[in-house]
């Protein structure tokens, strides 16, 4: 499985000895896009040997960190494969550029064939694969009456598995991938230095003798990134004492980092609706329209660019950075808004680390409370597979995503469990109850603080071409606030950029 292997595999493909599923280095797989047929696990053990395992080539796009957390688990699964007498090699490649990096990387090795067997992604960049031809339907998998083969759908987050459920180029309703790791958004604070300005406003409540930041708002926010300006400002800086260390912050460009310029954008388009049926048609459509130049939206971006212009908060690209947490870790920030999966760049032996929900616009009756559901999910492309590399692709999903690997991914990355029975089970639970803990605990604090927000999560249609649009949102947003460009006129600008790529978009602000 080490990435070491692939310069065997191409070693070997030179000598002329092929492996079963060779598609390393240029190589092709044997039968390559066959039509599909469910083999048994009889069939498996028969065509896989030791010497000459069957060969699944996974992709994915996590860094260094959640690599590690992952590897042991691929390990385990060829281990208790050839345990069964099912030999299985999974060579498991880490594509850079991110998960969109990831997609070019697929949707370019379309056109020579050079696509792995299996891999992570999210349903907009499904809809790619879809529209191309390439990604596999998994509903004869999930519905076998096999034991050793089929699952049970319903064990799985409802919000998550509703996210695979699309539909095929002939409209047909299919089973594109299965839910692997889930996250959202959270906020993140240096506690020592903001507890004490929250406890002399009244934001928040004391929870088991520890000061909690409930239903911030960014009205709340702004106040607090203000008052934290001023501490720096005032002379000698802002001083506060951790593990009897005294920590001083003696500059801040920005009090307040927000890591996302894409889901910033669209879930507070979301938070400046007043409806459901609003929230659903202010950024992209069902039908794949987009329609994020509206009232609404420009809005949410004027209330945060006078906020930006006033020094309160920004995005990382602003000062250079991709990441708000590498400015809470040099005391230039205190602030910083991201992924769940991102907890562990957040702590710092330098403050205690709390977590809070992302803040909303209100919490009144009349207002929409939004916070993104990301992460991706697992599928099997059918181009450069063969029916028996799909199967052996399912099973190391089915064995990811079960109760216990995918509790364990969780605990050790932050990431969400994508099952109901890893949410309820003790050791999860367990493991939750330590999120209170000044001195550890801080993937636990991440998980715990989605616990208020999981009932705003959203998604947004899937379609051909709205990976796109996100790319050109987060493209605008840095042109906002990084470029000082106008709001309306850099909404024009995306809308012209997506319009040459035949994306009908809805102008409501002509």
């Amino acid at each position: 499985m080490k990435a070491k292997k692939l310069s065997i595999l191409c070693a070997v493909a030179i000598l002329g000895v092929s492996a079963i599923s060779l598609s390393s280095c240029g190589g092709k797989v044997d039968n390559a896009g066959e039509a599909f047929k469910l083999l048994t696990i009889d069939d498996l053990k028969a065509k896989g040997t030791e010497k000459n395992p069957i060969v699944v080539d996974f992709w994915h796009s996590f860094g260094h960190n959640i690599s590690e957390e992952l590897e042991p688990l691929v390990e385990n699964f060829e281990t208790e494969m050839a345990k069964q007498g099912l030999y299985i090699d999974v060579n498991m490649t880490a594509v850079g550029g991110g998960y969109d990096g990831l997609r070019e990387r697929v949707n370019l090795g379309t056109r020579t064939n050079d696509v792995p067997t299996m891999l992570l992604g999210y349903p907009d960049h499904f809809s790619d694969y879809i529209d191309n031809g390439i990604l596999l339907p998994l509903d004869e998998f999930v519905n076998s009456t096999d034991e050793e083969i089929g699952i049970d759908e319903t064990d799985f987050v409802d919000s998550y598995w509703n996210e695979v459920e699309m539909k095929n180029l002939d409209g047909t309703e299919i089973i594109a991938g299965i839910p692997f790791n889930k996250s959202t958004e959270i906020m993140y604070y240096n506690a020592s230095a903001v507890d004490p300005i929250l406890k002399e406003l009244g934001y928040g409540e004391e929870v088991d003798g520890s000061w909690v930041w409930t239903n911030p708002t960014w009205d709340e926010l702004a106040t607090v990134s203000q008052k934290l300006r001023e501490k720096v400002e005032s002379a000698g800086g802002y001083t506060w004492t951790y593990n009897k260390k005294p920590n001083t912050a003696t500059k801040t460009t920005y009090p307040v980092y927000i890591d996302s310029g894409s889901n910033f954008f669209i879930t507070t388009a979301k938070q400046w609706c007043t409806s459901a049926e609003e929230a659903a048609n202010v950024y992209t459509t069902a039908d794949g329209k987009v329609v994020f130049k509206n009232e609404t939206a420009l809005a949410a971006q004027q209330y945060f660019t006078e906020k930006a212009n006033q020094g309160i908060w920004n995005i990382p690209n602003k000062v250079n950075q991709s990441y708000g947490s590498a400015l809470m870790n040099n005391l230039e920030a205190f602030i910083s808004i991201g992924s769940t999966a991102g907890v562990n760049n957040n702590a710092s032996p330098k403050y205690e680390l709390k977590c809070t929900t992302v803040p909303q616009k209100s919490y009144d009756e009349n207002s929409f409370r939004a916070v993104i559901q990301q992460g991706t999910n697992a599928a099997i492309l059918s181009s450069n597979s063969n029916n028996y590399t799909r199967l052996a692709a399912w099973l190391l999903i089915k064995y990811l995503t079960n109760t216990e690997n995918t509790t364990e991914f969780s605990m050790s990355t932050g990431y969400l469990p994508v099952r109901t029975s890893a949410l309820e089970s003790k050791t999860f639970t367990d493991f939750l109850a330590d999120y209170n803990s000044p001195f550890g605990g801080v993937t636990a604090k991440a998980i715990v603080a989605t616990n208020n927000e999981r009932a705003y999560f959203y998604t947004d249609p899937a379609f051909s071409g709205s990976s796109l649009v996100r790319d050109r949102v987060d493209t605008m947003m840095i042109s906002i606030y990084c470029n000082n460009k106008d709001i309306t006129e850099a909404m024009s600008t995306a809308y012209k950029q997506l319009e040459d790529y035949d994306i009908e978009c809805v102008d409501r602000l002509a």
